[in-house]
């Protein structure tokens, strides 16, 4: 049985690629450091087919042995923190110690690095760190593969999973900046899909692709579809940046709000392909309309 290691495999895309790759007969290694529910992890597989493996630092000698053991590795950890160390310490200082590591493997033929569509266009904090990790895991490994997805949506997805329960209590729904600016969702499907393709074929050319849907909506017209699919009226009221920038400038700085700056920024500027980048085509690959996902969760 091939063994495939997934940090961050806990999250929203590590449990959908799980129950993918479960299906396909590999043995899956999900090493973390923050609490996470084994037991529901474990039943995305047969028995022993999950390997769920707590951490608390890179330097753990397991973390090689394991590697060692394993042909392919996937990170999708990541973080939306605020603050610069959190940031570079979780995406940027976590990596460079990955890498150091994977170079000392002897057995992973595949690194593949989640990353973000927009992260080069977008001069916010988090993305210059995300940046610099793409730069550092093309120049470090030569057997990696980055991949840029846009805003994943799908049963149980972060963005509609905060989104949708203010469309049903609410009369008037919150719209950052005038709704003018542009995104192209990906459906947790096709995201799966491609990333199985990347592991099964063994030679891939190309090591940077971008994956977004076959539409693009500004915001203001994703939120007035969300209403229709609901079949409700629902009042759109633009909040403009220079007034909820700075309300969630300090609002960022409590333990319980539900939104930072770094997050905000994906609402003030477009989030589309870039054309000159490989994605979806590379395998011929025809993406889904993400309505029907949005569908799925309502």
């Amino acid at each position: 049985m091939k063994s495939i290691i997934i940090f961050g495999g806990s999250g929203y895309v590590g449990k959908n690629l799980i129950r993918s790759f479960a299906k396909k007969g590999y043995k899956i290694i999900v090493p973390y450091q923050k609490q996470i529910d084994e037991a529901n992890l474990r039943l995305f597989g047969s028995v022993g087919q999950i390997v769920p493996f707590h951490f608390t630092s890179l330097k753990n000698p397991k973390l090689l042995s394991i590697l060692n053991n394993s042909e392919l590795c996937i990170n999708l950890k990541t973080t939306w923190e605020s603050k610069e160390e959190n940031l570079k310490k979780s995406i940027y200082t976590f990596n460079a110690k990955l890498i150091e590591i994977i170079k000392k493997s002897s057995a992973v033929k595949k690194f593949i690095f989640f990353s973000g569509l927009g992260t080069e266009k977008r001069s916010t904090l988090r993305n210059e760190i995300i940046s610099k990790t793409e730069e550092l895991v093309a120049q470090e490994l030569k057997n990696s593969i980055i991949i840029r997805p846009s805003v994943i949506l799908g049963n149980g997805d972060q963005f509609l999973s905060n989104l949708l329960p203010i469309f049903k209590m609410s009369f008037f729904i919150p719209l950052f900046g005038d709704g003018s600016k542009k995104f192209q969702p990906v459906s947790i499907e096709d995201v799966v899909d491609f990333t199985s393709n990347l592991i099964d074929l063994p030679n891939v050319n190309e090591r940077l692709f971008e994956l977004g849907g076959p539409d693009v909506f500004t915001y203001r017209e994703f939120y007035n579809l969300i209403a229709d699919l609901m079949n409700k009226k629902r009042i759109l009221v633009p909040v403009p940046m220079p007034i909820i920038k700075p309300i969630v400038g300090i609002g960022e700085k409590t333990p319980f709000f539900p939104l930072n700056l770094e997050q905000l920024s994906l609402f003030d500027s477009d989030n589309i392909l870039n054309n000159d980048k490989k994605g979806f085509d590379y395998f011929k690959m025809l993406p889904r309309k993400v309505i029907s996902a949005v569908k799925k969760s309502l």
